[in-house]
């Protein structure tokens, strides 16, 4: 009985197998621990009474899916705190670093560069802005499954909030790129062409990263959703 009863809970959190087997462990020590303590033995009817005092398998795991997704969102909310600084640093050194080498950008293309220049600070700023907004929400909201409706709202905001900071920081690294493409047309492969290359490959591999973190977030509340309505 006990078996069925942790097959229908690992079922329900089937989209996430790590969540479900660690669920699944964690309610079945439970479980056997309370058939153990029954006075009346360990037969089916202890089972039974562990069972129905411990609650319907869905709910326990509309519970536990809940909590994972509300961690998952503060982890979220810092990495992208967390990643847009690396962005920051980067650029900040591949600025130095034209400094250094004194690699300027031609007269003929500086109105181009000052409007590309302007789209991509604004652009970070932006994404800087609405990241810490993003991290600032989720940090101090509970969210809880009481209210499915308003569950799934304070999810929108946040993944509305995620979203923008992203597409921000997406257009802020792609005009990195037109930037550098600009300023180094002649480089050859030498320290001044590299470096600037390699951090730009540090930038994308952030953006990328911010991405699969909120591709990942967004497929978790999808799921978690579903789980509610059921």
């Amino acid at each position: 009985m006990i078996s069925d009863y942790l097959e229908a809970l690992a079922a329900a959190l089937s989209f996430d197998r790590p969540l479900s087997q660690r669920v699944r462990q964690e309610v079945e020590d439970h479980l056997r621990q309370a058939v153990d303590a029954d006075p009346a033995g360990g037969g089916l009817e202890a089972q039974q009474r562990a069972i129905a005092n411990f609650g319907e398998p869905h709910a326990i795991a509309v519970q536990f899916a809940v909590v994972s997704l509300a961690q998952q969102t503060k982890r979220v909310g810092a990495a992208i705190i967390l990643l847009i600084a690396g962005v920051f640093v980067v650029m900040k050194a591949r600025v130095a670093w034209y400094a250094i080498m004194r690699c300027a950008i031609s007269d003929d293309i500086k109105i181009v560069s000052g409007i590309i220049g302007s789209i991509d600070r604004y652009s970070f700023w932006v994404s800087v802005i609405i990241g810490i907004v993003g991290w600032v929400y989720v940090s101090g909201y509970r969210i809880v499954a009481g209210s499915g409706a308003a569950y799934r709202k304070q999810l929108r905001r946040f993944f509305l909030l995620c979203a923008a900071a992203t597409g921000s920081l997406v257009i802020s690294v792609v005009s990195d790129g037109v930037l550098t493409t600009l300023r180094l047309p002649g480089a050859g492969l030498s320290a001044e062409f590299l470096v600037p290359i390699f951090s730009m490959a540090i930038e994308i591999a952030c953006a990328a990263v911010l991405v699969l973190q909120i591709r990942g977030i967004t497929q978790r509340a999808t799921a978690t959703a579903a789980l509610l309505k059921t």
